[in-house]
C-alpha cells in the first residue's frame, strides 16, 4: 500500500465508487483500495468514462473493464456522445461528474473516489495563482468535497507522482498512457513539465509546502465561511426575484467577509453559473459605499445588481415596469401579477399590517375602484395643491422595485386614494370600506 495514502477518508463498511480512467494514478488507486477491501470491509465498484476524443480511448475502457473482471469488481462505463460548442474540458468534466453521481445513486455507493495526487494539487494552486481565483479557490484541490450532495474523496492527494510511479513498477500494475499528457498545448502540462521541476530543484520538499499552504488557506476559509454564512442567514432578505442586502449592515463586515458574502449570494442567485473576477467583486463592494441613492450594475442576462437607497438588490434582470390594472365594482380579493394580495372588504376579520380605512358618505363616488401600478405623470392631491408621485417616492425613499409593484388605489374620478406605505387620502365619512394590501 502507498505509505502516504490518506486512509482517514475511508470508513469501515463504505461503499466506494472509484472513478478509474485507465491512467497510472487511477489504476494504482484501484489496486490500493482493493487491497484494503477486507480490512475496512469495503464494497467497491468502478466507473469509467470515455470522452471519445482520442481514437484509442476505447482501449482505456477495455483495460479498466478487464482489470475489474480479474478483481471481481463491477464496472460501469459512460460515454460522451456529443461535443458542445462550449469549452470542451468544462463540458466533459460536467458530463463525467454527472455520470459518476448518477452511477453512485443507482448502485447505492456513499462515496465517489477520485485519483488526484499531490502534484496535481501543486499544479492547480500555481495555475490559480497565475490566472487569478478566489480565496476559496486558492486552496487548491480538497481531500473531501461534495458534488450534487454526493461525497467525493481523494485519498491520493497526499501521495506524490513519484511515489505512484514507484508503486506501479513494484506491483507491475498495467495502465495506459494518454500521449496528450506529454504535449505542452495544455496549461497544466506546461506547469507540470517546466515549472514543477524548477521548484523541486529549489526545494525537494516543495510538495509538502504546497500541502501546508492549502491547509492554511482551508482553515482560514472555514473561518470566513462561518461568518459569511451567518450574515446571509441573519441579514439577507430573499424574495422570489432577488436577494436584498442592507447597505449599513454589510459595511460593518470585514473586507474578506464582504467578498465571500457577495460570491455566495451570486452563486445562490445564478446556481453557480457565473464566475466573477476580482475587479467585478471590487465593483460590487464599492457599490455599497457609494453615496448616491440609486445605482445599477448590470453584468449579463443572469445577473443584475442595483442600489436603491439603503439596500442592494441581486436579481436576474433589470426591474422593468410591467403594467397591471384592475377595475373593481364591489368588495373582493385580487391577486396581483407578482403574487401580492389586495382585499377590498366591508368587514375585515383579522389584522393586517397594510390596511386603509376609507371613510365615505356616498359609495357612488368610490366605486368603481381602479387598482394599478404607477404610470408616468401620476400625481396626488395635497392640502397645498398637487404633487408628482415620483417626487413623493423619492421623499419617502421608496425602493425602485417597490415603486413599480406597489398597488395604487384610485376612486371613480381617478383620484389616488391610497398607496400602501406611501400615501393615504384622509376624508371624513360615516361609512367605512377597508382596503388591504398583503405582500405575497
Amino acid at each position: 500500500m502507498l505509505n502516504n495514502l490518506n486512509t482517514n477518508l475511508v470508513k469501515k463498511n463504505d461503499f466506494l465508487l472509484l472513478a478509474v480512467s485507465g491512467g497510472i494514478d487511477s489504476m494504482v488507486m484501484l489496486h490500493c483500495l482493493n487491497d484494503l477491501r477486507d480490512t475496512f470491509k469495503l464494497k467497491i465498484a468502478v466507473a469509467t468514462f470515455d470522452h471519445q476524443k482520442r481514437k484509442e480511448s476505447f482501449l482505456d475502457c477495455q483495460l479498466v473493464e478487464q482489470t475489474c473482471k480479474k478483481l471481481s469488481i463491477n464496472c460501469y462505463v459512460g460515454l460522451l456522445n456529443k461535443n458542445s460548442n462550449e469549452n470542451f474540458h468544462d463540458f466533459a468534466r460536467t458530463k463525467r461528474y454527472e455520470f459518476f453521481v448518477e452511477t453512485a445513486n443507482k448502485i447505492g455507493a456513499n462515496k465517489i473516489v477520485l485519483a488526484h495526487n499531490a502534484n496535481d494539487n501543486a499544479e492547480t494552486i500555481l495555475m490559480r495563482l497565475t490566472r487569478g481565483s478566489s480565496f476559496e479557490g486558492y486552496r487548491g484541490i480538497l481531500a473531501k468535497t461534495k458534488y450534487q450532495n454526493v461525497k467525493i474523496i481523494r485519498p491520493l492527494l497526499t501521495v506524490s507522482r513519484e511515489e505512484i510511479l514507484a508503486y506501479q513498477k513494484e506491483n507491475n500494475i498495467l495502465y495506459n498512457e494518454d500521449h496528450s499528457n506529454q504535449e505542452d498545448h495544455y496549461t497544466r502540462n506546461r506547469f507540470r513539465h517546466h515549472v514543477l521541476p524548477l521548484l523541486e530543484q529549489e526545494n525537494p520538499q516543495y510538495l509538502n509546502k504546497f500541502k501546508q499552504f492549502s491547509e492554511y488557506l482551508t482553515n482560514a476559509y472555514d473561518f470566513i465561511e462561518k461568518h459569511s454564512s451567518r450574515f446571509i442567514k441573519e441579514s439577507v432578505n430573499k424574495s422570489i426575484k432577488s436577494y436584498e442586502v442592507e447597505v449599513d449592515k454589510f459595511n460593518e463586515l470585514d473586507e474578506i467577509i464582504k467578498i465571500d458574502v457577495i460570491k455566495k449570494i451570486i452563486n445562490l442567485k445564478t446556481d453557480n453559473s457565473i464566475e466573477l473576477n476580482y475587479i467585478n467583486i471590487q465593483d460590487i463592494v464599492k457599490l455599497f459605499s457609494n453615496k448616491k441613492p440609486n445605482l445599477e450594475l448590470p453584468f449579463n442576462d443572469l445577473l443584475y445588481i442595483y442600489k436603491s437607497y439603503n439596500s442592494i438588490y441581486f436579481t436576474d434582470s433589470k426591474n422593468e415596469l410591467d403594467e397591471y390594472k384592475y377595475i373593481i365594482d364591489k368588495p373582493q380579493d385580487i391577486i396581483l401579477p407578482n403574487g401580492d394580495l389586495v382585499i377590498i372588504t366591508n368587514k375585515p376579520n383579522k389584522y393586517y399590517d397594510n390596511m386603509f380605512e376609507l371613510c365615505y358618505n356616498n359609495i357612488d363616488f368610490i366605486f368603481p375602484i381602479t387598482i394599478r401600478n404607477r404610470r408616468n405623470g401620476d400625481k396626488i392631491k395635497t392640502t397645498s395643491g398637487t404633487k408628482k408621485l415620483k417626487d413623493l417616492f423619492i421623499n419617502k425613499k421608496t425602493p425602485l422595485e417597490q415603486r413599480n409593484q406597489l398597488p395604487i388605489f384610485l376612486n371613480k374620478e381617478q383620484e389616488i386614494l391610497w398607496i400602501p406605505k406611501v400615501f393615504k387620502e384622509k376624508k371624513p365619512g360615516e361609512l367605512k370600506l377597508y382596503l388591504i394590501y398583503q405582500e405575497g
